[in-house]
């Protein structure tokens, strides 16, 4: 929804009236209490789980409550969902309304990844399956996120008025912020392995190190020749029986790939897939078990591609800060182009134990070796001297997704918004001298 965002429909003035109002900071009541603690919990879960493999039991269990006792301030799963979500959104709207106080553009995004990201504030809804609601409750939650989008894209256009934030494209600047805070509430999950305060400070500490200069010593732009779509299958012999199936998997997984990161997994049916596919569900079960095969299939050819792409970047780039930006180039080329690896999603622990270690430990060596590759160019004179670790498993955010708000018809090419992803990634968003 929020690719219909146009960054120029609303000034700073108006974004923020059509907020929602900051609330009131008054004691709350023993329902409201319980009711963010409902909320939390639930959230915790549909981010961990995934929205389908987390039943109102499950909730209940982890709250220590009475499964009737849920029904008290929802009616279902859908409306609990809803909740979440929407409590979201109106956190990011009233931490937007407060960072606008601030005295520049700048100043601004500072405080608001400075609030959105607090370590002691509990973990927000990734929101990632607009389509497990209904009608108006996604219209309502679409609205919402496209209003936090201009607010966000506000601040930086005034940065860029006021002389604290570089030139840059306010939308895709913006879209990598939003990014990195929703990837922020997932790494713990698919790379540390921790969730403690002390990490998260590690974490907050290093997203505004990025936002502010980047990792590139050099305030040059980026250059990176590669070509996402090299990766891509190459012609195949069409009378070999062997590589024809592949061939129809390989275009099984790159379509339900594609779905799976513009509307989420769970929101996105087998179904809508065959239909994008122009085939028929027995196309599907002819190669696979079921969605959750499916869905394991597709996260093994992500990361297939992405340590391809990470092996092309090792020997190919010039520094350590070449090396880990082509990685970041080629991944959002990627996921705006026709490769379109499956990006990590909410409902990890929903694949089986032995699928999720595999794919966990593939997503650390990743980490491990960007964090190396930065390593590299600190040594070199490359990159800045920063906590490579926590900057090698936060960068991925940005570019995480894309594939939710790029539409179809966008006027940028892939190559466009990779050099912006990896600009943002390189020389932060700060002027060359913060405000």
């Amino acid at each position: 929804m929020s690719g219909s965002v146009d960054p120029n429909a609303m000034s700073l003035s108006d974004t923020h009236a059509d907020m929602p109002p900051t609330k009131g900071r008054g004691r709350p009541s023993k329902r409201q209490l319980k009711r963010e603690a409902l909320l939390d919990g639930a959230t915790a879960l549909f981010n961990n789980q995934g929205i389908a493999g987390t039943s109102l039991a499950d909730i209940a269990e982890r709250l220590g409550l009475a499964r009737a006792s849920i029904y008290y301030y929802v009616n279902d799963r859908s409306e609990l969902v809803f909740q979440c979500y929407q409590r979201a959104c109106e956190r990011t709207a009233d931490d937007l309304a407060l960072a606008s106080q601030e005295p520049n553009g700048w100043q601004q995004i500072k405080t608001f990844m400075s609030m959105s990201l607090a370590p002691d504030r509990p973990p927000l809804a990734v929101l990632n399956d607009l389509g497990v609601l209904d009608a108006s409750q996604a219209e309502i939650i679409g609205r919402a996120i496209d209003r936090n989008t201009n607010g966000l894209i506000a601040f930086l256009k005034e940065g860029m008025a006021d002389g604290s934030v570089r030139p840059c494209d306010g939308e895709v600047a913006a879209q990598c912020l939003f990014g990195i805070t929703a990837w922020a509430q997932m790494t713990p999950q698919w790379v540390s392995g921790d969730s403690s305060q002390k990490y998260r400070r590690r974490l907050l500490s290093a997203v505004l190190s990025i936002i502010d200069h980047g990792i590139a010593i050099e305030r040059a732009p980026i250059i990176c020749t590669l070509d996402a779509d090299s990766f891509l299958p190459g012609p195949i012999n069409a009378f070999d029986r062997r590589e024809a199936a592949e061939l129809k998997v390989e275009q099984l997984l790159r379509t339900a790939s594609d779905l799976f990161n513009r509307y989420g997994i769970e929101a996105t049916s087998l179904d809508q897939i065959v239909s994008a596919l122009g085939a028929s569900k027995a196309v599907i079960y002819h190669y696979l078990k079921d969605k959750s095969d499916l869905v394991t299939r597709c996260y093994e050819r992500g990361f297939d591609l992405f340590e391809k792409i990470a092996e092309a970047a090792r020997t190919g780039g010039k520094s350590g800060l070449h090396r880990v930006l082509i990685i970041s180039h080629l991944n959002s080329q990627g996921q705006v182009g026709l490769l379109t690896p499956l990006m990590p999603q909410p409902g990890l622990e929903a694949l089986a134990d032995d699928h999720r270690g595999t794919l966990t430990r593939r997503a650390r060596a990743l980490s491990r070796l960007a964090s190396q590759l930065i390593d590299e160019g600190i040594a070199d004179g490359s990159c800045r001297p920063c906590d490579s670790l926590m900057v090698a498993q936060i960068s991925a955010g940005a570019f995480s997704r894309l594939r939710k708000w790029v539409p179809d018809n966008d006027p940028r090419t892939p190559r466009q918004l990779a050099d912006e992803v990896t600009t943002f990634l390189g020389l932060g968003l700060a002027a060359d001298f913060p405000g």
